[in-house]
């Protein structure tokens, strides 16, 4: 039984800082696009302005390339309609786009646009299944000419027709989502034998070869733009006869060896085996780096290090190929690899952590308690301000998506939909209700130890996220035994960013938790238990 707290006033001092992210400044990104590109423009506002208060500084757009395509469920592609043409596109459908834009900037946050699948079924070819024919085997051509249409509406100086201004400059992109994903890009796999040969990373290629010229030709370059590529999901199908369904899931480690022409060893794919993947059979670095610029002159690399389920740090069950937050490591050293093995002067590639959250157990059956999904995000959080890579973590959903329309059976109408949202979504029973994560996010809170060492010190990091932009902020450590109520301990100012990463010290075991107050109103971090010696 916990004992009431002894606690000290002893001012906390400063843990070391060597370690900590090249990039304490972390940006926070949000992505909700059910809430922001589908819905209306009052759900739109409402989440907006919720996730400006939360403190987030971006939004993740996915600019769905068969909302803006003329006839996009069409084989044939429209007569005369030139795809690099900002104006050959209808005004109302740009109208999604700019208004959401605007609205973003309008609340001081900033915009990442991620051009990706759906496409439309002209710009497609050998669809073997018609739920993801829009998704098969795209056109690099045809994907490089509708890059050419955003990069030219937004460079900031584009007036549409019949408009007065300039569409506002936007100079952060990501090209296509999870192009290791069936669901986004496909074929991932021909069936050869009794295994399977790897599609998606040629067509990636092909597919960032064509945006980073349309980029370039339109004044976004690396040295004006954030201009990713990656986007990689974190794990595959790992299993040799599993290789032969076309769209399965690619490891992402294997996608991106191959995506880079390499073998599992890190050395240059040579003769049958490069020929089967689209890469040169006598390979010469010099002439693939020219070639493919993009892969080379990104300025980061994006991944979703999703665990979904298990704990930020368990380390997934094949760490040279899955990539979650507990082994970022891998991504960081083939990336450098890479770049040494073309012979590329490269090292710490900024990772964007561009996709992310926690499966709640309500209502997913396979996710984790809603305790679990508050403490995970503030675990990750903390994993990735500790990796000097690391230059984003986002937080996907706001609401839980909806379950599978027509399915009764509560162990797989969630299965294709995502419980990471820091709200229950429709279908719960819980609609609209905030999470325990929710306050988490918002003030985020994480122990490296949990257990206090002989003399009562106790490391704490946090964050004061609302009000986002620079400038310290004042938080308070309050603590408490086993009964009684929070007491505060002391009131620290935060770093230009609002972390917090101190020591504390403790006599007996109890709870700590931060609290930040904002004009009128406090908030709260969650509590988090912790052991004294006695």
């Amino acid at each position: 039984m916990r004992r009431l707290l002894l606690l000290t006033a002893t001012l906390l001092v400063l843990l070391p800082t060597a370690g900590a992210s090249a990039y304490s400044r972390m940006e926070s990104t949000f992505q909700d696009d059910p809430r922001l590109v589908y819905g209306t423009p009052k759900v739109r506002n409402a989440t907006l302005d919720e996730v400006k208060a939360l403190g987030v500084d971006r939004i993740r757009v996915s600019v769905f390339w068969n909302l803006l395509a003329p006839q996009p469920t069409s084989g044939t592609k429209p007569e005369g309609f030139d795809g690099s043409d900002p104006n050959a596109y209808a005004a109302s459908a740009w109208a999604r786009y700019d208004d959401l834009i605007d609205a973003i900037h309008a609340r001081g946050m900033k915009v990442n646009l991620n051009p990706t699948a759906p496409g439309p079924l002209w710009a497609m070819s050998g669809a073997f299944d018609a739920r993801i024919a829009d998704r098969t085997n795209p056109s690099p051509e045809e994907f490089g000419a509708f890059m050419v249409a955003l990069g030219r509406r937004y460079a900031g100086d584009f007036v549409p027709s019949g408009a007065t201004a300039p569409r506002p400059r936007i100079d952060y992109w990501s090209i296509w989502n999870e192009p290791n994903q069936g669901g986004w890009l496909s074929p991932q796999w021909t069936a050869v034998g009794t295994s399977g040969v790897e599609q998606s990373p040629q067509q990636y290629r092909r597919l960032v070869d064509a945006s980073w010229a349309a980029l370039q030709a339109t004044g976004h370059t690396p040295q004006s733009d954030t201009i990713l590529v990656g986007e990689t999901a974190p794990k595959g199908t790992h299993a040799a006869k599993d290789r032969r369904t076309r769209a399965s899931a690619m490891d992402a480690m294997r996608f991106f060896r191959r995506l880079y022409c390499l073998n599992d060893r890190m050395g240059f794919l040579t003769g049958a085996d490069a020929k089967a993947v689209e890469c040169p059979e006598t390979p010469t670095a010099a002439e693939f780096v020219a070639a493919h610029p993009g892969l080379f002159q990104m300025t980061g690399y994006a991944h979703h290090p999703y665990e979904l389920t298990l704990a930020p740090d368990r380390r997934p069950t094949y760490p040279d190929d899955w990539v979650t937050t507990a082994n970022l490591g891998t991504l960081t050293d083939q990336l450098e690899r890479a770049m040494a093995r073309y012979k590329v002067n490269r090292k710490a590639i900024p990772l964007y952590l561009t996709e992310f959250g926690y499966q709640s157990f309500a209502p997913d059956p396979l996710g984790v308690s809603l305790a679990k999904q508050a403490a995970y995000i503030n675990q990750a959080e903390y994993i990735a301000y500790k990796n000097r890579y690391v230059k984003t973590l986002a937080q996907f959903l706001l609401y839980d998506d909806a379950p599978t329309a027509g399915d009764s059976n509560e162990n797989t109408r969630w299965n294709s939909s995502f419980q990471t949202g820091l709200r229950f979504g429709e279908g719960s029973g819980r609609e609209g209700r905030a999470k325990p994560s929710y306050d988490a996010y918002r003030l985020p809170i994480y122990l490296p130890r949990r257990n206090a060492d002989s003399k009562g010190r106790l490391p704490l990091w946090g964050r004061v996220r609302p009000g986002a932009g620079s400038g310290a902020r004042t938080v308070e450590v309050q603590v408490r035994g086993a009964k009684g109520s929070y007491r505060r301990l002391a009131r620290y100012r935060t770093s230009k960013y609002g972390f917090v990463n101190r020591t504390i010290r403790v006599r007996r075991t109890g709870a700590v938790r931060l609290a930040w107050k904002s004009g009128t109103k406090t908030y709260y971090s969650r509590g988090v238990s912790f052991r004294a010696r006695r």
